[in-house]
């Protein structure tokens, strides 16, 4: 108990504070609970008298006060304990409390403080200086006010901003992978860093039914990194189920996204292509962490490494990088990781790692063990923590009824349109069979294509090339060759000029069936400046100049349905067709 009054006042107890609000006074001394009571009901306040320590922590959960005044020596509680258990049950409700006591060492003042005292004065009471730390409480306490009240309102725009990413997330991830066919023949597992994800896993069928899967990883994470998935999910399907190929296909993204995404943003990608019967898959890598393909059977784990730059970076993508091609063996999987499972770490700031990959896909017989093995592991490194960076593991069990359409005409050659390309520039062209390639492609396509159609479709290819590579990339005049010495001089320059090659030559073939015949399109493209076509086009038409020396180019109008030049004459297209097998049209289920 302290029995020590409050020194006399020199102002009426109305000319102290005004303000409004409930005042607890905890004092066991009725003396200095009345006196505080007058002064604090003239300056407008009402009040609420304990005489102890659990006194007072009853009023506050009766109703809680705006601010206690609180004696330190009390019974059945004191000061210390009754200050202690009210802050606690109130919460994060803020009630100001300031000791008032005799007491004036520094373990008294400590222990008012430690028990959750937030000012204290010594008696006997200075009404003046009581009067300013009111004042001062009352500051602090609607400051604590307004700060929760920011709070609540910031906890509310935080919860409708995470309502609505949320919502915008499931439409977009909806909208980008709505598309996806066969996605459900893979493992997948994905764990984002944020509500939206800069890693993509697309898959679609070409149109013989070989699946295609493309796994891309953006740079950062979150909405700017998931923004460009869009476009790249819109590209992928329509192009594969168009039937291009891989390198058409990765040109065309690159294209996309170095005109949609901002200048320091890009996208590693891997792409893998099944072949129709599943029994090989060409593989390509761009800025991704190392592809796995595994046959444990076989005691073998084969690392398939990056092989060009990611997507976006360049304005034109080195096609000369193609996809590998890898033969299949029963019992093969691959597994895909992006960097974000690599990066990923523990507790004590370890990475996951490569080395983690690799020893749980040595040690696993399937590619469903692989993925839960690694799952496993990963979900055990990373525990609660939120990833640093998106993560995406993917495996592909690549027997031929999982990369196959299940459900696919028994005959392919009058399904669907089909697309190849491929493109090389420079000194690669000297070293990259174009003709031999286009050949490979067509036999793809056309297994039972005869001997006749596929001579003459190798001709024309052939002679288009030769065209373009003598006339357009080493800029070598063919009306040299109007005579013998013209024709020796022709020769030299052209064995010059392949010692430095500068230019590029682009390839494509279109397959597509149309009123019962096989139609082929050959699209050749160079970088050199042209000739006058519409000469050359008359001369072969017996109209105009004579003097013919492009005897291929009349071969070529002889074998094709048409040939047209377009531009300057560096662009040509070709159209061979002939008439489908009625037997195999039947089969497929058309008429002839």
């Amino acid at each position: 108990m302290d029995d020590t009054a409050p020194e006399p006042r020199s102002t009426p107890p109305g000319d102290l504070i005004s303000g409004e609000g409930r005042v607890l006074v905890a004092d066991d001394d009725p003396h200095n609970r009345r006196l505080l009571r007058m002064m604090l009901v003239g300056a407008g306040y009402e009040v609420r008298e304990a005489s102890d320590g659990r006194t007072a922590l009853q009023a506050c959960r009766e109703q809680a006060p705006d601010l206690i005044l609180m004696d330190v020596m009390m019974p059945e509680m004191d000061g210390y304990q009754a200050t202690s258990r009210i802050k606690a049950e109130m919460g994060a409700h803020f009630i100001p409390v300031i000791f008032l006591t005799a007491l004036d060492d520094e373990n008294a003042l400590l222990r008012a403080i430690e028990s959750g005292g937030d000012d204290f004065l010594s008696k006997p009471l200075n009404l003046a200086i009581l009067k300013a730390k009111i004042h001062a409480m009352e500051r602090l306490r609607d400051l604590h006010t307004g700060l929760q009240s920011r709070n609540a309102a910031l906890l509310r725009a935080q919860a409708r901003q995470a309502w609505e990413e949320e919502t915008a997330e499931g439409l977009f991830s909806r909208a980008i992978t709505r598309r996806n066919r066969g996605l459900d023949r893979l493992q997948l597992y994905r764990r984002a860093a944020s509500t939206f994800s800069g890693d993509v896993v697309l898959s679609d069928y070409t149109p013989d039914g070989a699946l295609r899967v493309l796994v891309g990883d953006f740079t950062g994470h979150g909405l700017s990194a998931a923004i460009g998935t869009y476009p790249v999910s819109e590209t992928f399907h329509t192009l594969t189920q168009a039937g291009v190929d891989d390198q058409e296909l990765l040109h065309e993204l690159n294209h996309v996204l170095h005109d949609f995404l901002p200048a320091a943003m890009f996208m590693g990608a891997l792409l893998a292509t099944f072949s129709a019967d599943g029994s090989r898959v060409r593989l390509w890598n761009g800025g991704m962490p190392d592809a796995w393909l595994c046959n444990t059977r076989q005691d073998r784990v084969r690392r398939i490494q990056s092989q060009a730059m990611p997507l976006g970076i360049l304005d034109r993508l080195d096609l000369d990088t193609g996809a590998r091609s890898y033969e299949l063996d029963d019992g093969d999987w691959l597994t895909l990781v992006s960097d974000g499972v690599l990066e990923a770490t523990d507790i004590a700031g370890t990475a996951f790692g490569e080395d983690a990959i690799f020893r749980h896909c040595q040690a696993s017989e399937s590619a469903g063990t692989a993925f839960e093995r690694i799952r496993k592991a990963l979900d055990l490194h990373c525990g609660d923590q939120t990833p640093a960076d998106d993560m995406t593991l993917v495996t592909i069990d690549c027997s031929p009824a999982v990369v196959t359409e299940s459900e696919r005409p028994q005959s392919r050659e009058l399904r669907g349109t089909l697309r190849w390309s491929l493109e090389a520039s420079d000194q690669r062209l000297a070293e990259v069979d174009l003709v031999g390639a286009a050949r490979n492609q067509l036999r793809e396509w056309l297994p039972n294509l005869g001997g006749g159609h596929a001579e003459a479709l190798q001709t024309v290819i052939a002679e288009l090339c030769n065209n373009a590579f003598e006339h357009g990339v080493l800029r070598l005049d063919s009306g040299m060759k109007a005579t013998v010495e013209g024709f020796e001089q022709y020769y030299r320059q052209r064995a010059a000029a392949l010692s430095d090659i500068r230019g590029r030559i682009a390839l494509s073939l279109r397959y597509r069936p149309l009123d019962g015949q096989h139609c082929i399109r050959i699209r050749v493209r160079d970088s050199g400046p042209g000739f006058d076509h519409q000469r050359i086009q008359e001369a072969l038409e017996g109209r105009g100049d004579q003097r013919l020396w492009g005897r291929g180019l009349t071969l070529v109008r002889q074998l094709c349905e048409q040939v047209r030049y377009h531009g300057s004459g560096n662009r040509v297209e070709a159209d061979y067709r002939w008439q489908a097998d009625p037997d195999a049209q039947r089969e497929s289920g058309d008429t002839p």
